[in-house]
């Protein structure tokens, strides 16, 4: 058996760490350390447990353990590999790969085949939490539960319902309270697979919003490992870190997205209003290379949700303030989180009590992301408003 750890190939066998020309023998105790500490996934491990599974049927003090830490940590050239846990224990903080994993060939299916009803429905629900109109997420939520139910042995559908449940909680739940099952329904998928990059992301975001932050953030650096290739747990992973503060990392994770997916306009959008005080000259540039692919896509579609939505902030950003007056009139009010990006206008124009109006609104149906509204510069005459207070403490209660 092996063990890959930071770029170290660990041989269990032999005992040893190596990484290109690098070699480091280790000791029996330092490999049974890293067993313990890669079986829980980033999860941390008690003192009390490490003891046991690393010096079984024999008592030492809690110093034997201290040391053996310091060894593998000495010996692989990174003091943060293993976090110590305030009256906790331990905890790995890098995503472990282990040969005992059975890979895929190239072709070949991680988890059972899904049916032809279940394909279709994953296929009907990603389009319309694409559309994103006042009843697509409704169906959207719909379709994802009976994929799950129709497919129980699929990653993917227990992956979607997952997402489904999420997105319900955060942005439209009427009140409904769905952490707990969006939890459930990631950690399923993971079971089936455990390099599913999605459901990795959907247990980091849900973790994170329940104030779990540590292992919700290690939920996330697998997310990033097992999805390097896909724009889409990018994109969701620079919002996530938006949220909660990141700008840096969610700036840099956000153009990654845009690489990725080219003719997509939601990644630029987002640097843009990440670095729009931060660095004004590179927003700007990301927010024409969204504008221009918004208005491909509306040529294409002159009714999509989404590119309508999302005319009005960028024209505004871009100080072109009666067309993007113009563009947010052209759009019917619609009962969809869609309208959040209306207020991101409605504030940059400078019409402040319509976005609080705006905001408001997506309160009364349950939103909870109130902790994005200080992190969006294009909301600051909003947040500067005597009556943000009381419109703060009303999502807060939400």
């Amino acid at each position: 058996m092996h063990l890959a750890i930071d770029g170290w190939r660990i041989d269990i066998a032999a005992r040893s760490a190596t990484r290109g020309a690098l070699e480091e023998q280790l000791s029996p105790r330092a490999i049974r350390l890293l067993q313990a500490l890669a079986a829980t996934n980033g999860a941390v491990v008690s003192r009390g447990d490490l003891l046991d599974q690393v010096w079984p049927n024999v008592f030492v003090s809690d110093e034997s353990l201290t040391q053996v830490v310091s060894e593998v940590r000495r010996k692989l050239g990174n003091r943060d590999l293993i976090a110590t846990v305030a009256r906790g224990g331990y905890r790995l903080t890098v995503p472990v790969l282990s040969s005992d994993i059975t890979w895929s060939h190239p072709g070949e299916a991680s988890s059972p085949l899904l049916s032809l009803d279940a394909y279709m429905l994953c296929l009907e629900a990603r389009q319309s939490l694409e559309r994103g109109g006042e009843d697509d997420l409704q169906s959207f939520f719909d379709l994802a539960a009976d994929a799950a139910t129709i497919a129980p042995e699929s990653a993917e559908t227990h992956a979607l319902h997952a997402e489904a449940l999420f997105k319900r909680h955060i942005y439209w739940s009427d009140g409904a309270m769905l952490l707990e099952d969006a939890l459930t329904e990631a950690e399923a998928a993971i079971r089936i697979d455990p390099r599913g990059a999605k459901a990795h992301l959907i247990d980091a975001s849900a973790r994170i919003a329940a104030g779990w932050v540590e292992p919700g953030l290690v939920a996330l650096e697998r997310a990033l490992t097992y999805g390097r290739d896909d724009a889409d747990v990018h994109l969701d992973a620079a919002k996530l870190l938006y949220t909660m503060g990141n700008s840096r990392a969610a700036s840099v994770i956000a153009i990654k997205a845009a690489s990725l997916a080219p003719d997509e306009f939601e990644a630029d959008f987002l640097v843009a209003r990440i670095l729009m005080v931060a660095d004004p000259y590179r927003s700007r540039l990301h927010a024409e290379r969204a504008l221009r692919k918004v208005r491909l896509e509306l040529s294409d579609n002159p009714h999509a949700m989404r590119p309508l939505y999302t005319l009005g902030p960028l024209l505004a950003m871009l100080g072109e303030t009666r067309a993007a007056q113009s563009a947010v009139d052209g759009i019917s009010h619609h009962d969809s989180p869609l309208e959040y990006h209306r207020a991101l206008a409605l504030a940059e124009i400078g019409d402040v009590s319509s976005a609080m109006e705006r905001l408001k609104f997506l309160g009364m149906r349950g939103w909870r992301h109130g902790c994005i509204l200080d992190k969006e510069p294009s909301l600051s005459p909003v947040v500067e408003d005597p009556g943000f207070a009381r419109l703060d403490d009303e999502l807060a209660a939400v």
